[in-house]
């Protein structure tokens, strides 16, 4: 039986976390202080990775607490993506761990210009369904929060554009499980297109009639709630990113 992260006691989340995120940094589903977990602990609390922590070497001791509205309970200082775990929990009262990381891939897929959307291969909608893209926002900032959350409310498994990916779960296993399902639907697809350009062109996706048959199969129900689009891109967004490349590039060149 699943038992969410609420009905468990602080000494067992706060060792899942560590596992969690040795699992994620062993398995080069991120580098050392790249990304960030969090846990539900009761009705108005969470656990969380620190600021800049090497996700390898994690230990109890070392994690964060805050309350739902990001006062922080602990000597530890939380992640600096905070904002986005809140942002989860307030609009998902059924989502109890997140988890941001940076999947290779997956990344370099949708910075190349694939629509992780598409669905190629069935597995995935019994595993998080599909994967939305959110608009590009900086790293670190109150605005990840703000232009996530719309995203949250519909999708388990969220890309942020030259940032990684946003996984959610009802325990911390379950938001690991998509993250890894996520990661290996993008390799496949990945090496499909590499060997369609030797045999028989890039694979297609399946066809939206058949998702819809997947996603009755596998017992999942689109949300009723006002969904943004699966894939967001526009011209405004690229002139944004260019704009922020360009100030990264003066200042380090300052």
């Amino acid at each position: 039986m699943v038992m969410r992260a609420d009905q468990t006691s602080e000494r067992a989340l706060r060792q899942a976390i560590c596992e969690t995120a040795r699992v994620i940094w062993s398995r080069g589903l991120g580098a050392a202080a790249d990304g960030n977990l969090s846990v539900r602990l009761g009705s108005n609390r969470i656990i969380t990775t620190p600021s800049g922590c090497h996700k390898g070497r994690l230990t109890p001791q070392q994690l964060a607490m805050t309350d739902l509205s990001g006062k922080v309970l602990s000597r530890a200082k939380p992640s600096s993506e905070l904002a986005l775990h809140l942002a989860a929990y307030a609009e998902r009262p059924d989502v109890h761990a997140v988890i941001h990381a940076h999947p290779p891939m997956a990344t370099a897929y949708e910075l190349a210009g694939g629509a992780l959307s598409e669905v190629f291969v069935s597995e995935v909608i019994f595993a998080f369904g599909q994967v939305a893209t959110a608009p590009y926002v900086t790293p670190t900032t109150a605005d990840v929060g703000r232009v996530l959350a719309p995203y949250l409310k519909c999708y388990d498994v969220v890309m942020m554009p030259r940032h990684g990916v946003v996984t959610l779960g009802e325990d911390l296993d379950q938001a690991f499980i998509r993250l890894d399902a996520m990661e290996h639907t993008a390799r496949i697809v990945t090496f499909a297109q590499l060997l369609g350009a030797r045999f028989q062109g890039s694979p297609k996706p399946l066809p939206d009639d058949e998702v819809q048959r997947l996603y009755s199969a596998a017992g999942r129900n689109p949300s009723s709630a006002p969904c943004p689009p699966l894939e967001r891109k526009s011209s405004d967004e690229e002139r944004l990113v260019a704009a922020v490349l360009d100030e990264l590039k003066r200042g380090s060149m300052s």
